[in-house]
């Protein structure tokens, strides 16, 4: 008995140390989060790397969604599937990842995978819905996996964007242009944003078309469609036959819950880009996000 007694304490020390490594693991996985939280999209992406694979499934379900998430809002959306599809595996209830996974097959151009994904998403959330009508409740660990998403927002109301005209002219205004678009590029979404109010209002009609679909376009990556949708407005009344802005419009409607705007916006973005209007499959596919966002509302609601 003896002879196994420096085994058990040895034990007993392993044990002792669990706990405290365990709540250092939730503090980084914590401290990421609050990296996306705050739109560090590159940091949180890093973050969520060096962190590594997570003991508990829908922990690691959890941060492979938000790396995702991470690499989605930096328009690495081919990047991103992967996560996604890693945080299905690990959490396959998980209906957040599901349609996290959905809006990054829509952005690599996969509308076909992207409706089906969104189907089993729909499914899982209304599935969720009739258990929690019915009294039950799920447990806290259930439901830290569906907090980020980026999905449909609830519609705010904005001031009409009041602008004074560039003094930038020339070569400086070219160069400050180019500058918030490499700021774009990079997913320096608020910076860039920054960018194109410095510079005010521009001409001709078509550049200063192009530079409100640019910066709604910014807002539109951080998830505030709301802001979004009164510089994509603008942008399509300066320039009405930018397929680009009216495409860039629809979504912010979609996002807004506003399925029949989205439907216009999209059919004149068809038409600007020399089709017959709205493609069928898109808008289906708008459907079942608008019908997602819905139910997830719905879900929301019952959780509390």
């Amino acid at each position: 008995m003896r002879k196994g007694l420096p085994f058990l304490a040895s034990a007993l020390c392993l044990l002792a140390l669990a706990a405290p490594l365990r709540a250092r693991a939730a503090t980084t996985l914590t401290a990421a989060n609050a990296l996306l939280e705050s739109q560090d999209y590159a940091g949180a992406a890093k973050a969520y790397e060096a962190l590594g694979p997570q003991e508990a499934k829908k922990r690691e379900g959890w941060r492979q969604n938000n790396w995702g998430l991470a690499l989605l809002r930096l328009n690495k959306p081919a990047g991103s599937v992967e996560h996604f599809e890693k945080a299905v595996d690990a959490d396959p209830r998980n209906f957040t990842a599901r349609a996290n996974l959905g809006a990054a097959w829509e952005r690599v151009g996969d509308r076909t995978k992207a409706m089906d994904v969104y189907r089993r998403a729909l499914e899982l959330v209304r599935e969720e819905d009739k258990a929690l009508s019915s009294g039950k409740k799920a447990p806290a660990s259930e439901r830290e996996t569906h907090e980020n998403l980026a999905a449909a927002a609830v519609e705010s109301p904005t001031a009409r964007l009041d602008e004074k005209a560039s003094t930038l002219a020339g070569d400086q205004l070219k160069d400050a242009l180019r500058k918030a678009s490499e700021l774009l590029d990079a997913g320096q979404y608020s910076d860039a944003s920054a960018a194109y109010a410095a510079i005010g209002q521009t001409a001709p009609a078509q550049r200063e078309g192009w530079r409100l679909n640019n910066w709604g376009l910014c807002y539109l990556r951080q998830g505030d469609p709301a802001t979004a949708r009164e510089r994509l407005e603008r942008s399509v009344e300066a320039f009405p036959g930018n397929p680009v802005a009216w495409n860039n419009l629809a979504i912010a409607y979609e996002q807004l819950g506003l399925g029949d705007k989205a439907k216009d916006a999209w059919s004149k973005a068809g038409e600007n880009a020399g089709g017959e209007g709205v493609d069928p499959q898109r808008f289906e596919l708008a459907q079942l996000k608008l019908d997602f966002a819905a139910e997830r509302r719905r879900w929301e609601a019952l959780s509390r």
